[in-house]
């Protein structure tokens, strides 16, 4: 159950975090500079406290997922920016279904396992898939090719971040390493690859952002950004497959509507997906 509490707490902040460019319109790149290099200098001090004998596999790893983090930062910026938050949060409601199966080929034996047990195997597909269809009537998603097109590999990139997070946080000796090596190695890798797109896509449009920039914001930025990962590292150690996170993450933008407009419509659809979100609750008690 505890995993259900820090999913929470993850879509909580994630709700911030969509709906933070919507308001702002900062170049996408420049955020992501800022969130990167600032989570991880504030959690630096912190790596001290941490067993620095980092295997080469986990290194790697946690390179990788900066890179997954800075391409994923740069995308939702500048699609909740150009789309708006619902259509982009719409979209990823595919990334439930991609990340089970990309879960399942890496880790063939769980699916193995289930073949087995088909009233599980047929149970977790009919949920996930009610979530991600019912979720996407209730956003109202409609979305042009283009925005498409430049969805999908967002929708890989949480993915396969998912993945990539559960080992990191599994294969270390306790918690709290594999979250500090997280927040200063990967976050300070992904704010080099956003520094680099930065330098070849968008280093022309900074003069005209510097009267924009208000230092408040980036500061708090940082500060929900590190509770975001924290909690997401925490629910995806601790769920039985990381496609229950990110199932859970696409409360988000209900957190969101109650954040800036205090209030939320329920409809059918509304009923729907949050019958699935018991149903996949309950589900995972059981396993």
């Amino acid at each position: 159950m505890a995993w259900v509490i820090y999913s929470l707490i993850y879509a909580i902040f994630n709700a911030i975090y969509f709906g933070y460019n919507s308001k702002y319109h900062y170049n996408a790149y420049f955020l992501g500079i800022i969130r990167g290099f600032g989570i991880s200098l504030i959690s630096l001090p912190f790596l001290f406290t941490t067993n620095l004998n980092i295997d080469v596999e986990q290194l790697i790893l946690l390179i990788i997922q900066g890179i997954l983090i800075g391409f994923y930062d740069s995308h939702i910026f500048f699609a909740s920016s150009k789309y708006g938050v619902h259509s982009t949060s719409g979209f990823l409601a595919t990334s439930v279904l991609v990340t089970l199966i990309c879960w399942w080929i890496i880790e063939f034996n769980d699916l193995k396992q289930l073949l087995f047990e088909k009233v599980k195997f047929i149970s977790i597909c009919f949920i996930l898939s009610g979530i991600s269809i019912s979720y996407w009537a209730m956003m109202n998603v409609h979305i042009n090719s283009k925005a498409e097109k430049y969805l999908y590999p967002a929708v890989f990139a949480l993915a396969f971040m998912s993945i990539s997070t559960r080992y990191i946080t599994l294969y270390t000796k306790n918690i709290h390493d594999g979250i500090i090596h997280y927040l200063v190695i990967s976050c300070f890798i992904s704010g080099i690859y956003n520094f680099f797109c930065y330098i070849k896509y968008s280093q022309k449009t900074i003069k005209n952002e510097r009267k924009n920039i208000k230092i408040s914001s980036l500061i708090w930025l940082i500060i929900f950004s590190t509770i975001l990962i924290t909690a997401k590292s925490m629910a995806l150690r601790l769920a039985f497959n990381p496609s229950y996170v990110v199932a859970m993450l696409l409360i988000s933008p209900i957190f969101a509507d109650l954040l800036n407009n205090k209030k939320f419509k329920i409809n059918d659809n509304c009923i729907i997906f949050f019958t699935f979100i018991l149903l996949l609750i309950l589900f995972s008690l059981e396993q």
